[in-house]
């Protein structure tokens, strides 16, 4: 693996990371609707690390343009799970108060997620590497504006 590969990998990670959400139980978080929410995200963020973490470095495009999928589904859907009414203690109130922003955001992420499936379907690599980049910073904006960091 290049060095100019692993430079790329480990600066999107550590742009995506972040801090991990607060443990919890099943059935105790804030409501249903948090606890639904959280697993996607926590589906999101697996896919994404396994992207450049695993299937980039496998050169493996077939789990890339399925993770990629996944995420392109859950942002499409991202913006039903956060309702009026349903804060969490991993979400900033700024994203109710500005919702048509984050819904932008949202689509952001799935039309970068998109991008990174026909990357993946293309086998490029390259374009694969700059596709995942883009929705790593999709999934950051997003959190710069309306994620609580614990």
């Amino acid at each position: 693996m290049s060095k100019f590969f692993v430079s790329i990998v480990s600066g999107v990670m550590l742009a995506v990371s972040g801090a991990p959400v607060l443990a919890h139980e099943p059935g105790t978080y804030e409501s249903p609707i948090v606890e639904q929410r959280v697993v996607k995200f926590k589906q999101s963020g697996g896919d994404i690390q396994a992207v450049f973490k695993k299937h980039l470095p496998a050169g493996d495009a077939s789990a890339i343009e399925a993770a990629a999928l996944r995420m392109a589904i859950w942002a499409d859907e991202m913006p039903d799970y956060f309702p009026q009414g349903s804060p969490s203690v991993g979400a900033d109130k700024a994203l109710w108060e500005d919702f048509a922003d984050f819904e932008s955001k949202a689509k952001a992420n799935a039309t970068a997620a998109r991008a990174l499936q026909a990357a993946a379907r293309s086998g490029d690599t390259s374009q694969m590497v700059k596709a995942a980049k883009r929705l790593g910073g999709t999934c950051k904006s997003c959190h710069d504006a309306y994620r609580i960091k614990h």
